[in-house]
């Protein structure tokens, strides 16, 4: 047997794994100078996160406890049931007998005075796509243009709030639209714009948990298990902006606020860098539109209210309010959300990039202890709900999704550097063609009376959701529910002409108003009066934050050319007869219609 000095054999089968090892043992290399201080790097690495964890800082307080963070109303709006399922028919196939409206409404409110080419834009586009009657706040109280602009502000502020507070048709849980009366075009039905809100609301939802996760909530009893809640939630939505209040550039609403959830080069590679704004991702509030619970949108006016009268000058606006609201919500989120993290996670994520913390360098904020600044404000990134028009007229195209060569080359025109195909959305797909005639029983009568003229629409097995232009923003690849045209103003006309409903307005709005009676209303009725989504019904017109009813023919009477452009004539009186009639949310004709009357 050779010694462990003798070379081994060289026999084929030499070169075993047991002598490779032996080779390897006896011919060990040493480490190189790389090798090592990449392992001692490693050791230090681990070291001070370890340090960084255990840092003897004394710890911040508690901050969600500190500023009341709990919101005071249980209901979450995302699980709000806007649509009740369908009831058991009786056997003989009659109707229930005690239909009412247990599920929450939805009520659509605009601060206007009196009548205008952009209220009555607004209110035909709402009708078309029967959005509930709009409820006109301040209609036909006196002008308000011999005040400030803080005054009218504070006075516009203060109706809304009292309205959302003292209305007997609006209760906490019902959810709310708030829109400018002059520059909101509606392009999509309430179905769809009530589902994006609530699918906006859940998915957010899941990401704050995650983020800022739960408190735990003593509760009474020797063996009670503490109430875990969610620290922050999104309960209301505003629309993005492009661009954030210029005299704020240093304040906590422009600068803490978080990113928009579009890619960080939707623009190309000068996103959220043009000198301009115009490639910047809509992150900032815009107040244009506001969304969420009755209860929710009040408590977010009574912090305006007061903080104008902190203010109690003509230096601020509601803009600037909402702005600093927001801000002011984000930086006690962050700190608190540094409170409870992990040190070394953090300084690790941050190191890489990948960190979700909001910018608070620098920032500058009184907070007062006990004070609530946690309303749970959240913007609409994507424009999915809410379009604002400002630095983005040139983001959006009008297309028809059946047109798919078109649709195929839409986003490479608009140069997304990230493109996928443009289908139409599903919930939208799913909602009735708008160009189906209301059906009616034999005999039944009309209101208002069909007129082949009047009422001509294309034919619903040739045109429908699908082939008719909607307007759409590739670059988040969203087709908005309500466009706010607060840019150039020269757009208005050419942009009104445009909506999908322009060549059709006026038989739009007669079948709206004529599908408040016959087979459709009654079978709303026996779905729980869902279509109705405003339990005071009526259709044709708006309801005052008094409660009196006024016909469209009356609100928008001289404004037919800039609705219709048809030399039809005054809508409602087209066969000399007024559109008169009333109807709750069963069909039912409102008795002792209320006359308009000037308050003063």
């Amino acid at each position: 047997m050779a010694s462990l000095g003798t070379p081994l054999p060289q026999f084929p089968e030499a070169k075993s794994s047991a002598t490779t090892l032996l080779w390897q043992v006896y011919h060990r290399r040493p480490r190189t100078q790389r090798t090592r201080v990449l392992a001692l790097a490693s050791v230090f690495f681990v070291l001070v996160l370890f340090l960084l964890n255990r840092s003897s800082r004394p710890p911040d307080p508690d901050y969600w406890t500190k500023f009341p963070s709990r919101h005071p109303f249980p209901n979450r709006p995302e699980d709000a049931q806007l649509v009740l399922p369908r009831p058991k028919f009786s056997v003989n196939g009659s109707l229930p007998h005690d239909l009412s409206k247990a599920n929450p409404q939805f009520h659509v409110l605009v601060p206007a005075e009196d009548s205008s080419r952009g209220v009555c834009r607004t209110m035909t586009s709402a009708m078309i796509l029967e959005y509930p009657p709009l409820s006109m706040i301040g209609w036909g109280l006196p002008s308000s243009s011999g005040l400030t602009e803080f005054e009218q502000t504070v006075q516009r502020i203060t109706r809304m709030r009292d309205y959302l507070k003292d209305s007997h048709y609006v209760h906490d849980r019902d959810i709310v639209l708030v829109v400018d009366g002059e520059d909101i075009f509606f392009q999509l039905p309430p179905r769809v714009l009530l589902q994006r809100f609530q699918n906006i609301l859940r998915t957010t939802n899941q990401k704050l948990a995650k983020k800022y996760g739960y408190a735990e909530l003593p509760t009474e009893g020797p063996d009670a298990q503490p109430e875990l809640v969610q620290k922050y939630e999104q309960r209301v939505l505003f629309g993005a902006s492009k661009e954030c209040i210029p005299s704020l550039h240093n304040d906590s609403g422009c600068v803490t606020v978080p990113q928009s959830s579009l890619p960080p080069d939707v623009y190309g590679w000068k996103t959220d860098e043009f000198h301009d704004g115009t490639r910047n991702r809509p992150r900032w509030l815009n107040p244009g539109a506001v969304m969420g619970q009755a209860a929710d949108v009040r408590l977010i006016y009574d912090e305006m209210l007061q903080q104008m009268e902190n203010y109690g000058s003509n230096k601020t606006d509601e803009h600037k309010i909402l702005t600093q609201m927001y801000g002011r919500q984000e930086v006690l989120r962050e700190l608190e959300r540094r409170r409870t993290t992990n040190r070394a996670k953090d300084w690790l994520y941050r190191t890489i990039g990948i960190s979700d913390a909001s910018n608070i360098t620098g920032v500058n904020v009184r907070l007062e202890t006990g004070h609530r600044y946690e309303f749970g404000i959240g913007v609409d990134f994507e424009s999915q709900l809410f379009f604002n028009q400002i630095l983005s007229r040139k983001d959006v195209a009008w297309v028809k999704y059946s047109n798919i060569s078109r649709m195929s080359t839409l986003q490479m025109e608009h140069k997304v550097p990230r493109e996928h195909r443009l289908l139409l959305p599903t919930e939208l797909a799913e909602c009735a063609n708008p160009f189906v005639q209301t059906r009616f029983a034999k005999d039944e009568e009309m209101i208002p009376a069909y007129n082949e003229t009047l009422d001509k629409l294309p034919d619903p097995n040739e045109r429908s959701w699908v082939n008719v232009p909607l307007m759409t923003n590739p670059h988040s690849a969203s087709i908005p529910a309500l466009i706010h045209m607060n840019g150039d103003k020269k757009l208005r006309d050419v942009w009104w002409e445009k909506m999908w409903f322009f060549p059709w307005a006026r038989a739009l709005l007669r079948k709206y108003i004529r599908n408040s009676r016959g087979f459709d209303s009654a079978q709303s009725a026996l779905l729980g009066g869902q279509e109705w989504w405003d339990a005071r019904g009526g259709r044709g017109g708006i309801w005052t934050d008094e409660e009196e009813w006024i016909p469209l023919y009356e609100v928008c009477q001289g404004q037919e050319r800039d609705l219709f452009d048809d030399d039809l004539g005054p809508f409602g009186k087209e066969n000399g007869d007024p559109l008169r009639p009333v109807y709750n949310q069963f069909g039912t004709l409102i008795k002792g219609e209320k006359k308009r009357s000037r308050r003063t």
